[in-house]
This record gives C-alpha cells, structure tokens and sequence, in this order.
C-alpha cells in the first residue's frame, strides 16, 4: 500500500483530532445522562447489526470481558438482545433492540441539543457547506465499512 500524498495525509490527520476534539467537547457539554459507552456500543450494533460479542469487542477495540460487562448492562436495560449464533450454537449474536434504537435516538438528540448554541451563529450556507462536508464523509465511511 501506498503512502498518501503530504497534502491527504495532513489532512486526514487534521481530520481525526478534530473529530476527536468534537467528540470530546460534545461529551464535556453534556447536560443529559445518556452514558457515552452505551452510545458507543449502540451505535456501532445499529450499523453493523448482531455480532458476537468477540466481533464487538474487536470493531470496539476493547478487551472481551469490557465487551461482555457493557453489552450484559445494555441486555439488563433492554437495550439489546442475545440470540442464538446459527452459525454456531455455542455462540450468541447481540443486537440492538426497538427501544435501544429509541433511546440511542433520544441520546443523539440531547447531544445535538447541547452543541447546537454553539452552531446558532452560522449563516445558512455555512450549515450547507457543512452538510454537504458530512455527506461526503458518510459515503466514504460506508464503502470503506464494505470493502472491509
């Protein structure tokens, strides 16, 4: 594999701390008390769908046993189910469940909530610049989510 252009990679860096940056100032303006491992977790159950708990642990990049603590939790508040693997009966496949969807969705809104009097000075087509930015970022993301 080749290495990126100067100009690419600087960019792609910029591009991670600063969603990282965001992340962090989303997280540090929380008024809400929607736990950010659980909208983590659900999040990434919402675009992958089930999995077992070794795959979750793997994309979430944590050990097994913090996967299977976190996902016991969301099981216990209903947020996500266990089904059997039928690809393997000794194996489970935890997805997000309706009311996960819900209150991953009332999560996300009490976050936008929070930023948004920090966007309130953009004019119109700032706002659009930065749908289209995200637009182009959503469809990278998902091609490169498939070709892996």
């Amino acid at each position: 594999m080749s290495s990126p252009d100067p100009q690419l990679r600087d960019l792609l860096v910029d591009l991670v701390s600063n969603a990282h940056r965001f992340t962090r100032l989303a997280s540090a303006l929380a008024t809400d008390d929607h736990p950010r491992p659980w909208m983590r977790a659900l999040s990434l159950l919402e675009e992958q769908g089930a999995v077992r708990v070794s795959t979750f642990a793997r994309l979430d990049r944590c050990s097994q046993p913090s996967a299977t603590a976190l996902l016991k939790r969301l099981g216990e508040e209903g947020l996500v189910s266990r089904e059997p693997d039928p690809d393997d009966c000794r194996a489970v496949l935890v997805g997000i469940t309706d009311d996960g969807r819900r209150w991953l969705t009332e999560a996300r809104r009490a976050v936008a909530a929070d930023l948004a009097p920090h966007f309130a000075h953009l004019e119109p087509v700032q706002l659009q610049r930065l749908a289209e930015g995200l637009g182009e970022l959503r469809a990278i993301i998902r091609t490169a989510a498939t070709d892996n």
